[in-house]
């Protein structure tokens, strides 16, 4: 039986990520996936990487003219339902081809001394006497093939066929994403009818949420929505969008499906002999479900323990314990926060309430900035405070509405402070997730 120190499930580019860097570390690693080479990482054709993560992440940034480069673009628009108030942030982005990169990925990968074997499914952990993950049972040209590895990583996507595949009790949660767990995303790639109308950036639509950006062709776009329930509730929303958005005329060339985990990632995420990033563990981001360079994040900050936790020979759950402190008091924190303000604000606002929140100005760009990550001035929240308590003078705004946000922020603040206590050991842990199960119930899930 071969023999790794670590085999990671997924080939996209979170398993790739972590490939790259655990092999330069000096491990021997082997990737699996259950696609053929030309299917990894076509789940969608486009995705967006912000300019400043190229360097931060050390990942390769494709210029004009490359197999993975699709266009780039600095305008971000955030607009009301009828688009009479958008507001614009400018923030460099790139929009890459998600197969050819996750490839460069993956060549990376190689070169840094993994190995990968495409067509090569999971099938079930093998556990030693002690009843801990010594390594992976896999179908691979239509024959059982057993792998050893002194860790294994699930880096598989939605599926999370390593995560949900753990026993009771392992020491992450093994529970299978529901409906109202994950986005349903639809993407139409369209070409535009009159050049005026070629877009120089992206416009989001919080109300509806939903999108347009550019797309390779320069003659064209994408236009995007995410909902939860199914895909049949998303298609609702876009007709409803359709009504009122001022969308410029265009031909539909062809449509693509998929969905985004859009819920909280497991309190551990870290077992004896086991570890899950990407979409396998919810990394996404707040804002969009974006996980790609979220998840990048969560492995920078597990390199260093991992890495130890091989050469020391000590890959249990107490000793990688400091991931989940790093990750929650951090990146988890921040997401936590947002994804509490976003569910209270985006379920309680109607119509006519966003229209005058974006018209009032209530909606400001230092507040659209703070959504996408940055410093939260208290001026800001004093300017907004005010800016409710006219619009329910003026009787544009409900006061169950202002109650609601009121109780989104608060809900907001209580759930970062919680995963900044997140313990430093085991010891506490059923306590602090406990109350974490309570502070999730009060914010409930975005409608």
């Amino acid at each position: 039986m071969e023999q790794y120190d670590l085999v990671v499930i997924g080939a996209g580019s979170t398993g790739a990520y972590l490939a790259k860097h655990m092999a330069k570390r000096g491990h021997s690693v082997l990737v699996i996936d259950k696609l053929p080479k030309t299917k990894v990482g076509t789940k969608y054709d486009i995705f967006h990487i912000e300019e400043k993560e190229f360097g931060r992440l050390g990942i390769p940034r494709p210029q004009k003219g490359d197999p993975a480069w699709a266009f780039e673009f600095v305008k971000n628009y955030n607009a009301d339902p009828l688009t009479l108030y958008p507001k614009c942030q400018m923030n460099p982005m790139v929009g890459l081809h998600m197969h050819e990169y996750t490839m460069l990925l993956n060549e990376e990968a190689e070169k840094a001394g993994a190995k990968i074997l495409y067509s090569c499914e999971f099938k079930a952990f093998l556990f030693d006497e002690n009843k801990k993950i010594c390594g992976v049972d896999t179908r691979w040209k239509g024959h059982g093939k057993k792998i050893g590895a002194r860790l294994v990583a699930d880096c598989s996507g939605m599926a999370a066929v390593g995560r949900t595949a753990l026993p009771d009790g392992y020491g992450v949660e093994n529970d299978q994403l529901t409906d109202e767990d994950m986005f349903y995303v639809i993407l139409r790639y369209v070409r535009l009818l009159d050049p005026k109308d070629y877009l120089e950036g992206s416009t989001f639509w919080a109300y509806y949420k939903s999108w347009i950006a550019p797309s390779a062709d320069p003659h064209g776009a994408i236009i995007g929505i995410g909902a939860c329930h199914s895909f049949d509730y998303a298609e609702k929303i876009y007709a409803d969008m359709e009504q009122t958005v001022p969308l410029p005329a265009y031909e539909l060339d062809h449509v693509e499906r998929g969905r985004t985990p859009y819920t909280r990632n497991p309190y551990s995420m870290v077992a004896d002999g086991f570890f899950v990033s990407g979409d396998a563990g919810n990394l996404t981001k707040s804002v969009n479900g974006e996980g790609v360079t979220s998840s990048m994040v969560q492995l920078q900050l597990a390199f260093d323990t991992l890495d130890r936790a091989l050469k020391l020979g000590k890959v249990t759950r107490g000793y990688m314990w400091e991931i989940n402190k790093k990750y929650n008091a951090s990146q988890g924190a921040e997401f936590a926060m947002l994804r509490a303000l976003l569910v209270g604000v985006v379920n309680a606002a109607n119509f006519d309430e966003f229209q005058y929140a974006f018209e009032s100005g209530i909606i400001s760009d230092e507040l659209l900035n703070a959504a996408a990550g940055a410093p939260l001035p208290v001026k800001t929240l004093f300017g907004a405070a005010k800016g409710f308590a006219g619009g329910i003078a003026k009787k544009k705004i409900r006061l169950s509405t202002v109650k609601a946000a009121v109780g989104a922020l608060k809900n907001a603040v209580a759930i970062s402070e919680h995963y900044k206590r997140f313990p430093d050991t085991e010891a506490g842990y059923d306590a602090w997730a406990k109350k974490a199960d309570a502070l999730y119930e009060k914010i409930g899930k975005i409608r």
